[in-house]
């Protein structure tokens, strides 16, 4: 059984916008809602679950509107969001975490994660996307290692301890662009077709 676990309750400063961050829409739909239909497209997924917090409740109304479930969260930060649920929530499960602000994922990019994971004989697993796919397309990751950038989607059992992690490269654009600035939302646009114009 896997559970996707949605983290959506980070404060989006960096954007400075009216409107929370996962509820930012790309013609006529939040980043979040691109997150939640790619993982309900997903055979391997048995539930999903949206960890917001004080700093997402529109999120958090927007998805229980849908009959999503959520979690809330301190809000202090996506690895201690993280480790409050899995320290607080019965979840014996593996869990893949994805954050809400990667929308061009979609289910055949999960679906190949969660193969490679089945095969792998470690507990968790890293995605990372070469710094080159980044530099293609004129992005700038927020965090590095070396020449790897994490992706934002994870797979990890649900126990609360550090996990020995098989780390799984993917050159794919869909996993490279989060949405941190105005120029990932153009970037975006531009890639989905622009359907607002």
């Amino acid at each position: 059984m896997v559970t996707a676990l949605i983290m959506a309750g980070g404060k989006g400063t960096r954007m400075k916008l009216d409107v929370e961050k996962p509820l930012v829409e790309v013609n006529g739909k939040p980043l979040v809602q691109y997150v939640v239909d790619a993982l309900k497209n997903t055979d391997k997924i048995s539930n999903i679950l949206v960890a917001t917090s004080k700093n997402t409740p529109r999120t958090e109304s927007f998805l229980k509107e849908q009959g999503m479930d959520t979690i809330e969260t301190p809000g202090d930060g996506y690895v201690q969001d993280l480790g409050f649920i899995i320290s607080n929530f019965e979840l014996d499960d593996i869990l893949l975490t994805i954050t809400a602000d990667l929308p061009l994922v979609n289910s055949d990019i999960i679906s190949h994660v969660l193969e490679e994971y089945e095969k792998s004989d470690k507990p968790a697993m890293s995605v990372l996307v070469p710094i080159h796919v980044f530099e293609e397309y004129g992005i700038k990751p927020t965090m590095r290692f070396e020449n790897l950038i994490p992706s934002g989607l994870n797979v990890l059992r649900s126990i609360n301890k550090a996990q020995d992690e098989k780390v799984l490269i993917i050159e794919r654009i869909e996993l490279a662009l989060n949405i941190n600035t105005y120029e990932d939302i153009k970037l975006l646009k531009n890639l989905l077709g622009d359907q607002d114009e």
